[in-house]
C-alpha cells in the first residue's frame, strides 16, 4: 500500500486497517480451489475493531477459515448467526480478540476483526471451493476485488454498508496454478497483466508486478477443447456418499431458428459513465446487428427515468431497424440513478402478456435493491437474459435475476468482447425451449437439488447434486429435456469410486458442495440444520474464532470501529477507463493471451541482454525523423531514459509533431521530459522496436516501466478531479460552497484529465503521418519501376 493510502482513510485521520492481500488458485480438472489471506494491521494508539466488507464469486463455497494472532493459529468454527453474534460482542467486550465472517447476501460478505490492539497484526486466511460453469469449450475464472458504489438506500446495517475511497488503493497479490488436462489449454488475460511459467506438471500465472490495485475484478479466460466438461463428483458424506453431477448437453441442429419478440432495455445511469456506457452501446449495436425481419423488438432506456423508441414492439424492417439505430447512437449515461424497476415495469408494459417476449438487459447491475427487483422479474413471465458490463460488475443481480426468470447471464469486463457475449445469448433466445427437463438419479437419491428445473441451454453447464444412505455400486446419472419442438436430449454420466474425505467428521469438499446447493431451497429450519452440519456460512450460520487473552492483554476500553475502505472501481462513473489504458499497459506488459501449442517463455526468464546485439537493417521507405531516432539510440542507448527522452525527440526532428502536447503539459505544470518520455516510449514500443538492437531494447524496457508509472500518476489525477466534481455538488446544491469557488481547481483537473486524449491522438497522427509516407515512397518506387 502506498503511502497515501496507508496515511489517508477517514476524516480523523485514521489508517487502514486492511494492509494486505494474497490470492492462491488451483485449478484443477473439474473445480477450483482458492486462498485468500486477509492481513489486518493496528498503527493507531487505540484499540480497534476492523470491518472490511468484500465480495466473492457467486458460486464460491466457504470450506475453512484461521486465524493467526498474536502467536496462535486458531481454527474458524460455524455458529448459528445470533449466538455468532453474540459470543464475538461478549468477546471484544471482555477484551479478548474475536473474527467473525457473515454472508450478507448472495456474493457479498463481512469479515468483522474485533480488539486488534495498538502495534498488532492479524493473518485471516480462508479458502472456497468452487465448480466451473463452461459455455462450450469456454470457461471464465474471475475473482472480484471490489464493491462499486450502489445505487438507493443499502438494506445492511450502517456499518456493512460499503464506503468508497479516492484516496486508498487496496492491493492483492496473486497466484494461479492450472494442473491437469487444463494445462493445455489457451489462457487469456484481460483485466491485468500476466506472466506466465509451464512446466511438465503445472502452468503457473501471476501478475507482471507484484501486486496490483483492488480496483477490477481479476478474469481469466480459457479456452480448452479437450478438458472435461461433463462428469460426476463422489466423495463421502458422513456413513453415506454425495455426487455432484455438471451436465453439458447439446441438442439437435435447428430447422428453423425461433423468431424474437424482444425488449431491449439499456442501463444509461450514472454509473455506466465512460467504459460500461460503451460497452453497452457496442452490445446494443450487436443486437440490433443481429436481428431478422420476423423479430420483434422495443427500446427502453432507463436511469431515474425512462425513454422509449415506441410503446410497442416493432417489426425489424429496414425503417425501423435504422430508426433503432439512431435511437442507440444517441444514448449516454446521463439519465440520472439506476431506477431499474420502474424501467423493467416499463418494460412488462411494452413487451405485452406474451410469454414469447424476452428481455435483453445490460447493466453494471449497482443498485442496493435488487431482490425485489427480482421478484418483481420472476412474475412477470418473461425471460432475461442478462450482460453485466463494467469492472466491478454486481454478478449476484446479473446472474440472479437471469437464472430465476429461466434465462442466462454473460459477464464482460471492458476489455472483453462484446460480440461473443450477444451472439451466444441470440444462440439461446432461438433455440427451442426446454419443456421438461428431468434427472434420473440411481436409486436411493435424496436431497436432491436443485428440486426442480426449466432452464437448459446447448453448451452450457447444468449442476445438480444428490446424497445416497450407501455408496451406489455402479450406474450413472441421466439428464433428460424434452423441448417445445418434441425432441428429447439425453446425456449419460457414470458415476465414478467415491475417495474418502480426509476429515474426521466424514465430510468430504464434493459433500460441503452438494449442501451449499441445497440451502437456496430450504426453509430457515432446514437451512440452518444443513449449513451446521455441513459446515457453511450461510444467512443462518457465521464463521467464528475467539482468541482469549491473559488479564494482562486484555483490552481495557471497547475499540474504535474502522471501516476498511473500497477501492473506488475502475471506469465507474466515468471516473478513469479500463478499456483506455490497453494502449498505456502495453508500454511495460506482455500480451496476456498464451497458448501451451507455442512456447512461450516468462518474462522474468527472459534476459533481453542475451538477444541479438545488431539490430535489422532499416527499411527504405521509413520516414526521415523516425530513421535519424533510431540512428541516435543505436549510437548511444543509454540515452533511452528520462532525461534524454526530449533531446532524442528533437534532434531526430520528431519534437514539433508533439509541440502542443508539450505546451499543454507544462500549462498544467506536470514535467515535460516525463510527457516526452511517455512519447518516447510509444513510439519505440510500437512497430520501431523490431530495429531496435538487444542493448537498447534491455533500455527500453526500463523506459517503459517508468512511462507506465507516469501514465497511472497521471490518469489517477484526472480520477480525483473527476470524483472532486462530484463531490462539491452537493455542498454547492445545499449552499455550503459557493458555486465557482473550486473552479480553478476543477478546470485545471479537467485538462489533465484531457491530456490522456491529447497523448492518444497525437500518437495516432504519428502513425498516420508515418503511414502515409511509407506509402508515398511505394507509389514513387512503383512509378519508377514503371
Amino acid at each position: 500500500m502506498n503511502k497515501l493510502a496507508s496515511a489517508l482513510t477517514g476524516l480523523g485521520g485514521e489508517r487502514v486497517a486492511l494492509c494486505d492481500v494474497s490470492v492462491t488458485a488451483d485449478l484443477q480438472d473439474l473445480l477450483a480451489e482458492v486462498t485468500v489471506s486477509q492481513t489486518y494491521r493496528n498503527d493507531e494508539r487505540v484499540n480497534i475493531e476492523a470491518v472490511y466488507r468484500f465480495p466473492l464469486p457467486l458460486d464460491a463455497v466457504l470450506l475453512d477459515l484461521e486465524v493467526d494472532i498474536g502467536g496462535r493459529v486458531l481454527k474458524g468454527v460455524i455458529v448459528e448467526k445470533k449466538a455468532a453474534e453474540e459470543k464475538y460482542e461478549d468477546a471484544v467486550e471482555a477484551g479478548d480478540a474475536a473474527v467473525m465472517l457473515e454472508a450478507i447476501e448472495p456474493g457479498l460478505y463481512t469479515m468483522n476483526v474485533g480488539n486488534l490492539l495498538p502495534q498488532e497484526t492479524a493473518k485471516i486466511t480462508f479458502r472456497y471451493a468452487i465448480l466451473y460453469r463452461w459455455a462450450g469449450d469456454r470457461l471464465r475464472f474471475f475473482l472480484p476485488t471490489t464493491i462499486a458504489p450502489r445505487f438507493g438506500e443499502s438494506p445492511h446495517l450502517p456499518h456493512q454498508a460499503p464506503e468508497a475511497s479516492l484516496t486508498v488503493e487496496n492491493q492483492f497479490s496473486l497466484r494461479v496454478e492450472v494442473r491437469g488436462a487444463l494445462r493445455d489449454a489457451q489462457f487469456v488475460c484481460p483485466s491485468h497483466a500476466v506472466e506466465l511459467v509451464k512446466s511438465s506438471e503445472s502452468v503457473v500465472l501471476s501478475l507482471s508486478r507484484p501486486k496490483a490495485v483492488m480496483d477490477r475484478d481479476f478474469v481469466l479466460n480459457v479456452k480448452a477443447p479437450q478438458a472435461t466438461r461433463s462428469f460426476v463428483l463422489c466423495g463421502q458424506d458422513g456413513d453415506g456418499l454425495a455426487a455432484v453431477a455438471s451436465f453439458q448437453p447439446f441438442f439437435p441442429g435447428l430447422q428453423q431458428p425461433r423468431p424474437l419478440n424482444l425488449a431491449i432495455v439499456i442501463d444509461c445511469s450514472g454509473s455506466m459513465q465512460g467504459d460500461s456506457m460503451e460497452q453497452a452501446k457496442q452490445a446494443l449495436e450487436g443486437i440490433l446487428d443481429g436481428l431478422q425481419p420476423h423479430d420483434r423488438i422495443a427500446l427502453i432506456a432507463f436511469g431515474n427515468s425512462t425513454n422509449v423508441l415506441s410503446d410497442r414492439p416493432l417489426p425489424c424492417n429496414k425503417t425501423n431497424l435504422a430508426k433503432a439505430k439512431r435511437f442507440a447512437k444517441a444514448l449516454d449515461a446521463n439519465m440520472g440513478g439506476t431506477e431499474i424497476g420502474n424501467a423493467l415495469r416499463e418494460a412488462y408494459a411494452v413487451a405485452g402478456r406474451s410469454e414469447s417476449a424476452d428481455i435483453f438487459l445490460v447493466t453494471d447491475g449497482e443498485v442496493s435493491d435488487w431482490e425485489t427487483v427480482i421478484d418483481d422479474a420472476k412474475k412477470s413471465g418473461h425471460r432475461f437474459f442478462t450482460v453485466g458490463v463494467g469492472s466491478a460488475v454486481s454478478e449476484a443481480f446479473v446472474r440472479e435475476l437471469a437464472a430465476g426468470t429461466g434465462g442466462e447471464c454473460e459477464l464482460a469486463s471492458p476489455r472483453e468482447g462484446m460480440a461473443d457475449r450477444v451472439v451466444r445469448h441470440f444462440e439461446r433466445m432461438r433455440a427451442p425451449r426446454a419443456k421438461r427437463v428431468v434427472i434420473h438419479w440411481l436409486e436411493g437419491a435424496a436431497n436432491i437439488a436443485p428440486s426442480t428445473m426449466h432452464a437448459v441451454f446447448e453448451g452450457d453447464t447444468v449442476v445438480a447434486c444428490a446424497r445416497f444412505d450407501r455408496a451406489p455400486a455402479h450406474g450413472a446419472a441421466i439428464l433428460q429435456v424434452e423441448t417445445d419442438k418434441g425432441d428429447i436430449v439425453r446425456q449419460e454420466l457414470a458415476f465414478p469410486a467415491a475417495a474418502p474425505s480426509g476429515s474426521p467428521d466424514g465430510l468430504s469438499t464434493v459433500a460441503r458442495v452438494a449442501g451449499a446447493a441445497r440451502l437456496k431451497e430450504l426453509d430457515d429450519v432446514a437451512g440452518l440444520e444443513t449449513a451446521l452440519r455441513y459446515r457453511l456460512v450461510s444467512p443462518w450460520t457465521n464463521w467464528l474464532v475467539v482468541a482469549p487473552r491473559t488479564e494482562e492483554e486484555k483490552a481495557q476500553d471497547l475499540p474504535a470501529l474502522r471501516k476498511v475502505p473500497q477501492t473506488l472501481a475502475a471506469g465507474w462513473g466515468g471516473v478513469g477507463s479500463v478499456a483506455m489504458s490497453i494502449s498505456m499497459d502495453a508500454l511495460a506488459a506482455p500480451s496476456a493471451m498464451y497458448s501451451r501449442s507455442v512456447d512461450f517463455a516468462a518474462m522474468e526468464d527472459f534476459d533481453l541482454s542475451e538477444a541479438e546485439t545488431v539490430r535489422r537493417a532499416l527499411p527504405l521507405d521509413l520516414p526521415e525523423p523516425y530513421r535519424r531516432l533510431l540512428e541516435l539510440v543505436d549510437a548511444e542507448a543509454s540515452r533511452l531514459d528520462v532525461a534524454g527522452a526530449l533531446d532524442l525527440l528533437t534532434q531526430s526532428g520528431l519534437a514539433a509533431e508533439f509541440d502542443d502536447l508539450f505546451r499543454h503539459a507544462a500549462d498544467l505544470g506536470l514535467r515535460v521530459d516525463v510527457v516526452a518520455a511517455i512519447v518516447l516510449a510509444r513510439l519505440l514500443g510500437g512497430p520501431l522496436g523490431e530495429f531496435l538492437s538487444g542493448e537498447a531494447q534491455v533500455a527500453l524496457a526500463s523506459l517503459q516501466e517508468r512511462a507506465r508509472e507516469a501514465t497511472d500518476a497521471i490518469r489517477e489525477m484526472g480520477r480525483h478531479g473527476i470524483a472532486l466534481a462530484r463531490l462539491t455538488q452537493q455542498p454547492v446544491a445545499r449552499q455550503v460552497l459557493r458555486e465557482r469557488s473550486d473552479e480553478d481547481t476543477l478546470e485545471r483537473f479537467a485538462r489533465i484529465r484531457e491530456l490522456l486524449d491529447h497523448l492518444e491522438d497525437a500518437m495516432r497522427r504519428s502513425g498516420e503521418c508515418m503511414q502515409q509516407e511509407r506509402a508515398r515512397h511505394a507509389h514513387r518506387e512503383g512509378g519508377a519501376i514503371a
